[in-house]
């Protein structure tokens, strides 16, 4: 299907892309890299099916974004599926639980470790070639290790970034379960690079010691706490305000981590490590939107989306908004304001 004869009013008819869009990997402005990739994960599973669950969902989603004109135009693509991930995946997951029980067993831990690294690898090679062609990229997960390798290959093309993490976990464990690459050690790996200038959390809300004295004791990490945040509103505070105060927190280039548990459960229901509280889906809308607005999102995750139509629904809507916003840093479309009348 080409460009002439897309209809953006119509229903999607080309179910190999996300949201029915006409492109090809060759025209894209930003790709997204689909990682079916749950090998570390400690809870529920189904997260390595969420990128062809979302890529379904996505044909559902209406094209109109009444932030950015012809978002459309917008050309998002759908990386080609990485079957090779997905099937060493799921022939280590079983390996990978039973040894989160026993740790000790150091043979099968460095197995697991050794494909998680080349987990890692395959995605930040893939990143660099398509950043290298010019185009943005967003990895789409997978539990939440799956992101590394596209923030390494950012740090190859930018000097300076900073993160926001929207997430109901720290994710700054050294390791987890024996797992250097542990979807609990995303934060922790990601801050070793030189060029991430800064960490800012949002909706963190479980987390152990160790981590708190880490965003403690680190000039680089800024967290707002679910329950810090709720406070404020409750005693009147406004959600535009502390929005406000998180956007000034970052750099001028922003890479946005948005693992889905960072929303509140209802939103969520088959993600991996649920846990009450979290953000509304309009409320993280806000967010997102104003620091693309200020900010230049250079590069995005969506990690640990479950495989159930409310999960996949969700996921879709947020991946288009945030595909959208990071492409508005590069065109700079007119805003459109439209007025309901009563």
């Amino acid at each position: 299907m080409s460009n002439s004869t897309f209809d953006p009013n119509g229903p999607a008819t080309n179910t190999e892309n996300l949201f029915g869009l006409p492109y090809s990997i060759s025209d894209a402005d930003l790709v997204v890299i689909p990682v079916p990739w749950e090998v570390t994960v400690s809870s529920g599973s189904g997260t390595s099916n969420a990128p062809k669950k979302v890529l379904q969902s996505s044909l559902q989603v209406d094209l109109y974004d009444a932030d950015i004109a012809e978002s459309w135009k917008s050309r998002i693509v759908f990386d080609k599926f990485p079957a090779n991930i997905y099937d060493t995946g799921r022939q280590l997951n079983d390996k990978a639980r039973k040894l989160s029980g026993r740790i000790n067993e150091a043979t099968g831990t460095e197995e697991i470790n050794r494909a998680c690294d080349e987990m890692v690898k395959w995605v930040k090679t893939r990143s660099s070639q398509l950043l290298g062609e010019g185009k943005r990229v967003a990895t789409l997960g997978g539990d939440h290790s799956t992101c590394l390798g596209l923030i390494q290959a950012l740090g190859e093309f930018h000097e300076s970034f900073s993160i926001l993490q929207i997430d109901a976990h720290a994710d700054l464990r050294k390791s987890y379960c024996g797992f250097k690459n542990s979807h609990a050690s995303i934060m922790h790996n990601a801050m070793k690079l030189q060029q991430v200038n800064r960490l800012v959390q949002v909706g963190i809300r479980d987390l152990c010691g160790e981590e708190a004295e880490q965003i403690q004791e680190s000039d680089n990490i800024i967290t707002y706490f679910d329950s810090a945040y709720r406070e404020r509103l409750f005693k009147g505070d406004t959600w535009a305000n502390i929005v406000d105060e998180i956007v000034s927190t970052l750099g001028p280039q922003v890479y946005v981590s948005f693992d889905v548990d960072g929303l509140s459960p209802a939103l969520c229901p088959n993600t991996g490590t649920l846990v009450p509280g979290g953000l509304e889906f309009q409320e993280a809308i806000y967010l997102l939107k104003k620091v693309g607005e200020s900010k230049d999102i250079i590069g995005f995750d969506l990690s640990e989306t479950g495989i159930g139509s409310v999960d996949g629904n969700v996921s879709a809507r947020l991946l288009y908004k945030m595909a959208n916003l990071s492409l508005a840093g590069i065109k700079s479309p007119p805003h459109i304001d439209i007025v309901f009348h009563m």
